[in-house]
């Protein structure tokens, strides 16, 4: 493994020689890792040579890489080309809070392998607090597993699963057939009881044989505890009114928890800019990496865990809200009639069939930079849930378009489809003061 490791190493530092120097700053930043490397060198000088160039590279990009990430896409591109490194990089580029986590040395190398049915996966890395885990692996087959799929993945830890809210995973934009680099990216459900370093990554392939790696890890460093503000202040815009209970920042990112006032007129859809900021005008925004900004009542931004800033304050001044009675279309997709659907005519339904429907909102009413499925969850005439096969959406001539298909199901019409985005903005001026 490290003999493997030290070639890929020395290939990058070959690739990176080659490449121009772009900023000061770039100088700045490898300057500095090779300093705390050099200290951690002479800690450690009595270990094998072959450790210690691990241990000097291993410090030299974790502590160096992040900034130069953001100065030089050059030296993004030689950084990727490592395996198992790319799909971080990609996941640093769009979340500033995680620079503090690689450069407080957050990130946790694992390096444990298992092979089954011909197939190799590596936990490369990984970072983990009390809010979700991130796992950096690499998948390796004698053949092409580019159309290789998940049937399931769970995370053990003392015997139990971790009880998961979101997960992301399975990326399809893969440069090599044969090696799938990519990020499993869980939200934790709840905030789970941490008692060692223990853990256990199971997941099971889909296909003929269903092959189940089952790939125990231990984790070198203790998971550090989330920073608690509670609050309880309630807060009004526009006449609706919101609790805002709980800020917790922890590594990976910060969570706000609200409650909504059940006599509000309009239904909180997104709390748009929401963000903490410091005294001086640093801001971290919703996380903008694919873990999702948005569960429930649960709000997740990016992360200043690492920061000391002597004051943080909770800031919001735009929010995406609908009339209560508004906040869903009621549609016959059997009839193809659309029953009901927000009055402001801003949303049209464009196709429908008995399992899809499609419509299109025009891109000049969209003041949010994000981008959003609208829909969340349907229903049919009695009630029951109707699951979806699919969402997408797409630009396409001045139009944001979107569509759902449907689950092939036994279903009664009328179908109510509720909004969770919808561009209807309500506008305030908060300010709270965490410390």
């Amino acid at each position: 493994m490290f003999d493997n490791e030290e070639k890929q190493l020395r290939e990058m530092k070959s690739e990176l020689d080659k490449l121009p120097i772009p900023t000061e700053q770039l100088n700045d930043a490898i300057q500095q890792g090779v300093l705390v490397a050099d200290a951690k060198w002479r800690t450690k000088r009595r270990k094998r040579r072959k450790s210690l160039w691990m241990t000097v590279a291993a410090a030299v990009l974790l502590l160096a890489f992040v900034t130069s990430i953001r100065v030089s896409p050059a030296f993004a591109n030689a950084v990727a080309s490592i395996p198992g490194m790319g799909k971080l990089v990609e996941y640093i580029q769009f979340d500033k809070g995680l620079q503090g986590v690689m450069d407080n040395e957050y990130y946790q190398s694992i390096h444990a392998s298992q092979t089954k049915d011909d197939m190799t996966l590596t936990i490369d890395g990984v970072i983990l607090d009390e809010s979700g885990i991130v796992i950096a692996y690499t998948l390796e087959a004698p053949y092409s597993i580019e159309d290789l799929d998940y049937k399931d993945i769970k995370l053990y830890h003392n015997g139990e699963e971790m009880p998961p809210g979101m997960m992301s995973y399975n990326n399809p934009d893969q440069k090599h057939p044969n090696r799938r680099e990519d990020l499993i990216q869980i939200v934790f459900g709840e905030k789970p009881s941490l008692k060692g370093q223990d853990f256990v990554l199971e997941l099971q392939l889909k296909g003929a044989k269903e092959t189940v790696f089952s790939l125990p890890f231990t984790l070198p460093k203790e998971v550090k505890k989330g920073k608690v503000f509670v609050l309880d202040k309630e807060i009004e815009v526009e006449n609706q009114k919101m609790t805002i209970q709980e800020v917790t920042i922890y590594p990976l990112r910060v969570e706000v928890k609200v409650a909504f006032d059940e006599s509000n007129t309009m239904e909180i859809l997104y709390l748009e800019d929401l963000r903490i900021e410091d005294d001086r005008g640093e801001v971290w925004s919703s996380t903008r990496n694919g873990v999702i900004g948005q569960g429930g009542s649960a709000f997740y931004l990016e992360s200043n865990y690492f920061k000391r800033p002597e004051k943080l304050y909770l800031k919001l001044n735009k929010i995406q809200a609908i009339l209560k009675d508004e906040s869903y279309l009621l549609v016959d997709l059997q009839k193809k009639e659309v029953l009901k659907q927000p009055s402001d005519g801003k949303f049209e339904v464009t196709t429908m069939t008995s399992s899809m429907l499609e419509g299109r909102i025009r891109e000049e009413v969209i003041e949010s930079e994000r981008g959003y499925f609208i829909f969340s969850a349907a229903e049919d005439a009695d009630g029951n849930d109707v699951g979806y096969a699919s969402q997408g959406n797409w630009n396409y001539e001045g139009y944001e378009n979107y569509n759902i298909k449907f689950e092939k199901q036994p279903y009664k019409n009328p179908i109510r489809i509720n909004f969770s985005a919808y561009p209807n903005y309500i506008n305030g001026d908060i300010s709270i003061e965490l410390k």
